[in-house]
């Protein structure tokens, strides 16, 4: 049997950036997951304001930096083909990249990692959470690890949500697909953005495609089910549906070679699906619901609620006799619930493409309407300020 200081059950964005501060803090960390690294993740791959702030926090942004295709705005395309340009600092590399480089520098900083290793149950003491057991793949070997305190930042799928009694919600809020398709130079050397599509056959989901390194894009759908219009359409037929309607994405497929296959991957958003904590146990990341609704992005807010984990453990461990879940329950509220609100109050409008049109032509020709939607991009503005009876009146009357 193994002890730690905390153990940590999963190693992507949120498992890492808590595994490396609370390494650099000097506890015993040990970090678990089920597959070796560097591995594949399915995800749109892109940076935005929030993510590249944590990645800086955390003293990994330049070596993110250097491998990464740094862009200045992101163009949006309403369901009429209107297009707004919002500026603001971004990036895209995939998470094969990105969060082996966070693992490897929390591993750096003296985290121990422990891969192929498929955690199935809590170790229970009294009620509390003290510890996991493990199954060594592929040899079936079994494991035990002890902590004082587990992070648990399994990702999206609700098995060890279950298993650890956290899980109030089993079913996800969306689902995503992507696939990644390189292109040569000169078909690469005009995308200096990243582009969304809100096309009305997406309604209430999404496409997107995000320009990478080496003419390498990232191209997919997304699609949520928590709207009063929720798809019944299969993610392999909107797929279908965003080629056949938005002719940039299928350019770029006709005359790219595909890296792999299509890969899909559920999402829980909003902070929904699950208790934040219980005695022993802190949940962070996608796990925890850190995936924006409407935007369907989800690194930013799992870097961060894994560094506000390691926060208030590496307190508890200074002052014994907090009460570190409570807290971190308390301060991921404090900090994402109005903002998680607020999008969820963005996807129930963009979920009528009339609107989405009308907003697109006030964003080209009123100031205050592109400014306030690069501030919702960069986290300055609250999504309401558009979002809302008198964000549109507000968006109506102002220049």
């Amino acid at each position: 049997m193994t002890r730690a200081d905390v153990l940590i059950i999963g190693a992507g964005p949120a498992g890492s950036a808590a595994a490396l501060m609370l390494a650099r803090a000097g506890l015993k960390v040990m970090v678990a997951d089920q597959l070796a690294f560097p591995r594949q993740k399915t995800c749109g791959d892109a940076l935005i304001p929030d993510a590249i702030r944590a990645l800086k926090r955390l003293g990994v942004w330049t070596e993110v930096s250097r491998q990464a295709l740094e862009l200045d705005r992101i163009r949006i395309f309403a369901p009429n083909q209107q297009v707004v340009d919002i500026h603001g600092e971004v990036a895209c590399l995939s998470r094969l990249v990105v969060d082996n480089i966070l693992l490897k520098a929390a591993i750096r900083a003296g985290a121990e990692f422990l891969a192929q290793h498929r955690a199935v149950a809590p170790l229970l003491v009294e009620g509390r959470i003290a510890g996991a057991e493990f199954q060594g793949l592929p040899h079936k070997s079994q494991a035990q690890i002890t902590a004082k305190f587990v992070i648990l930042a399994s990702g999206a799928a609700p098995a060890l949500l279950e298993a650890f009694g956290v899980c109030s919600r089993k079913a996800p809020s969306g689902f995503a697909l992507r696939g990644y398709f390189q292109v040569d130079d000169r078909a690469a050397r005009d995308w200096d953005h990243l582009a969304l599509s809100f096309d009305a056959a997406l309604t209430p989901g999404y496409g997107w495609i995000f320009p990478g390194p080496e003419g390498v894009f990232n191209i997919g759908v997304g699609v949520f089910n928590d709207t009063r219009h929720a798809s019944t359409t299969h993610v392999r037929a909107l797929w279908s549906a965003f080629l056949a309607g938005f002719p940039a994405a299928a350019e770029i497929v006709q005359v790219a070679r595909p890296l792999g296959r299509l890969r899909g991957a559920p999402l829980r958003t909003g902070l929904g699906g699950a208790a934040l904590s219980r005695p022993g146990l802190l949940v962070a990341g996608e796990a925890a619901g850190t995936t924006y609704s409407f935007s369907g992005e989800g690194i930013g807010k799992a870097l961060e609620s894994g560094m506000i984990a390691a926060e208030v453990l590496t307190e508890a461990f200074v002052s014994p006799g907090r009460e570190p879940e409570r807290e971190y329950s308390a301060t991921i509220k404090e900090r994402f619930r109005r903002t998680f609100d607020a999008y969820e109050v963005a996807q129930k409008w963009l979920e009528y493409p009339w609107f989405c049109n009308w907003l697109a032509g006030r964003a080209g020709n009123s100031v205050y309407v592109r400014r306030q939607l690069e501030g919702i991009f960069a986290e300055h503005v609250d999504p309401r300020a558009l979002f809302s009876l008198r964000g549109v009146y507000r968006a109506l009357t102002a220049g």
